[in-house]
């Protein structure tokens, strides 16, 4: 179906959509679905709010790494980054040959309504409550994902069916 791409990696922030969107389209291509986030968690034994209560966002962040590096080879594969794989340059060079990128985006009302239910998953990065940790940090990496992405899809504009369907209209156009 596709030969430009081998892989198709989805980035953008927490409660955008990705996992959802990320397993539908693995099932709907055949492809194999792979999560960064629970890579990190089986390499280390642990939830990722432990992880950055125990060790800190760097040991996280370097955990993160080498797990980018390992599924960069991965083909036929679906990737669903965590949030913060943008902040990092070599992660996101490590995936622009032969990899199709694609931020999912949602607006910031959107993105506290899906994650303010499931606070506990997730560690706050820089700020105390969620509201100014959520609209800090998403303003900072906007740009990050603007940079890297090929294709950009609004899970506020759009359901994750439709987003699939968008993205293999995308992926067909060309062959």
């Amino acid at each position: 179906m596709m030969n430009k791409y081998k892989r198709i990696v989805l980035i953008g922030f927490r409660g955008a959509g990705k996992s959802t969107i990320g397993k539908i389209l693995a099932q709907q291509l055949d492809w194999t679905y792979v999560s960064t986030d629970e890579m990190v968690e089986k390499r280390v034994q642990k939830s990722i709010a432990d992880i950055v209560k125990g060790s800190g966002w760097k040991k996280f962040r370097d955990t993160e790494h080498k797990v980018i590096r390992s599924v960069n080879e991965l083909t036929d594969a679906i990737i669903d980054c965590g949030g913060g794989v943008v902040e990092d340059p070599s992660n996101m060079k490590s995936f622009k040959s032969e990899s199709l990128i694609i931020w999912i985006d949602a607006n910031l009302d959107d993105l506290m309504n899906r994650i303010s239910g499931n606070q506990n998953d997730r560690p706050l990065l820089t700020k105390n409550d969620l509201q100014s940790d959520t609209e800090k940090n998403y303003m900072d990496r906007r740009p990050l994902y603007q940079r890297y992405a090929d294709l950009r899809f609004s899970s506020s504009e759009n359901n994750p069916e439709e987003i699939c369907q968008l993205i293999r209209k995308e992926i067909t156009r060309g062959n």
